[in-house]
């Protein structure tokens, strides 16, 4: 049976909700991170891609900052986002650090915008699902905006969820649905061992599936501090990039597998 998992969904929530980029000022420690000899990307980090790479590293030193004790900090060293979804290598991580999961946020979502409101809002061609799981029969929709000036893109990202009860509680399942034609903020921090390539709608995706456990249960060769990898949590991740826009599909608690969230992609219209 598919375990239940929080604490990465948590930390993500931290981020999006907790973190605005006024009161956070990480952007000069990235940059010297990024540019020093000990960041220089490694394994499947996409060559001249440094400002995404800068701003993936931004984030997880965010989502770090907010959601870890302070001697965990550091794990942001060999993490990269890819596609909407931050990676950590852990065969280059520091097991020894000890970190304390975050607790869940429950967030009272601001009014939500049409799909029509939304295309109004981005400059680039949204397209979004048009076939979901049932019983997915609450939808929030937002459009966030950054600085086009400091990364890549137009300005805005979509974020999306598709939940069975109307406070979108992840215990309770949620899907996220995110596009961008630039970085996607707040990535879900993924083992990178565990990236699957995969087709989506003609062209190249990744797909992930578990989630990291603090409970002692998963594989102990795949740890990020005390946290532990395992496959058989009930979330599952799917990325792409289609037309110039990146998309995002995370099921939490939903029992979706590759074959569903495959539909649902080749569902956007």
């Amino acid at each position: 049976m598919k375990e239940k998992n929080q604490p990465h969904w948590a930390i993500a929530e931290i981020a999006n909700q907790e973190a605005p980029g006024s009161t956070i000022d990480l952007w000069s420690r990235v940059q010297a991170r990024a540019t020093s000899p000990a960041a220089k990307p490694h394994g499947s980090i996409i060559s001249g891609r440094n400002r995404w790479v800068a701003f993936g590293l931004m984030l997880i030193l965010a989502i770090g900052s907010l959601a870890f004790v302070p001697e965990a900090r550091a794990f942001a060293v060999d993490i990269f986002q890819r596609m909407g979804i931050a990676f950590v290598d852990t065969e280059q991580y520091d097991q020894t650090t000890k970190q304390s999961p975050a607790e869940a946020i429950r967030v009272t979502p601001s009014p939500s915008l049409t799909l029509a409101e939304v295309r109004a809002r981005v400059s680039f061609s949204l397209l979004a699902p048009t076939w979901l799981p049932n019983g997915l029969d609450y939808i929030h929709m937002k459009v966030f905006e950054y600085d086009p000036d400091e990364l890549e893109g137009s300005g805005q990202h979509v974020d999306i969820h598709y939940g069975r009860s109307a406070d979108f509680d992840s215990q309770n399942g949620i899907l996220s649905f995110r596009a961008n034609d630039g970085p996607i903020g707040a990535p879900y921090v993924l083992a990178a061992n565990r990236e699957q390539s995969v087709t989506v709608n003609g062209v190249p995706g990744i797909y992930v599936h578990g989630g990291w456990q603090s409970n002692g249960s998963g594989d102990p060769n795949t740890k990020m501090g005390d946290l532990l990898w395992d496959d058989n949590t009930d979330d599952a991740y799917l990325t792409w990039t289609q037309d110039g826009v990146t998309y995002l599909l995370a099921a939490h608690n939903l029992g979706l597998n590759l074959d569903d969230l495959l539909r649902i992609a080749g569902s956007l219209r």
